[in-house]
């Protein structure tokens, strides 16, 4: 654990530090007994593995709503949270940009949250880097299914530069996730337009035969 009163300092200079050190991580399986049934007027989101793994971020309105307690609602997801499979074939970090309605998780789902020195977008990036995704590999344990430990996940090592490297790191990596939606709505836009005109020309020539 960083020293009190001294995190600022020390991060305003390079060093490696464990995971442990800078962020906490735990498992969000907010429903232990059973997965509640999916209704279009729950209260949260729920998102799965499956969630994370895919496209990112999610198209909320295609992500199952439950109804949840309010003591499960205190567990749900908040704004800058990274998300990390703890099981499967891929291990992506995706970082929680919030939204409407809480979002609780199902399933075995590491929440990443870092310590407030640490910017998450920054976080996330590194986790994310192809020398980290490998380590992560490494540390996987089972035959058939693949897990990784929460034990050997806190092992992992952070390179931090200073901590304006690390700001502009973060803000290269949010423009770049902006590019990518805009590109996204783009080309949802562009289909739709096709679609309207394939439509009209198939309604056109069925009126005047």
């Amino acid at each position: 654990m960083l020293p009190p009163g001294q995190s600022r300092r020390r991060l305003n200079r390079a060093m490696n530090v464990k995971l442990d050190q800078i962020a906490t991580v735990r498992t969000l399986t907010t429903f232990r007994d059973r997965t509640p049934v999916e209704n279009v007027d729950g209260n949260a989101h729920l998102l799965s593995i499956r969630d994370v793994v895919t496209r990112w971020p999610p198209d909320l309105s295609s992500i199952p709503r439950v109804v949840v307690d309010e003591h499960q609602l205190s567990a749900a997801l908040e704004e800058g949270d990274i998300l990390l499979p703890g099981r499967g074939a891929s291990y992506p970090a995706r970082l929680f940009h919030g939204a409407p309605r809480p979002v609780c998780t199902a399933g075995q789902v590491y929440v990443i949250r870092a310590k407030r020195e640490i910017d998450p977008a920054y976080l996330c990036w590194y986790l994310n880097r192809p020398v980290i995704q490998a380590e992560i590999n490494q540390l996987l344990a089972g035959s058939s299914i693949k897990a990784l430990n929460k034990s050997s996940l806190l092992t992992i090592e952070i390179s931090l530069p200073p901590e304006p490297e690390r700001l502009r790191i973060a803000e290269l990596r949010s423009l770049s996730e902006q590019r990518t939606r805009l590109r996204d709505e783009l080309e949802r836009l562009d289909q739709a337009e096709i679609e309207h005109a394939c439509e009209t020309l198939f309604e056109h020539r069925r009126a005047h035969g």
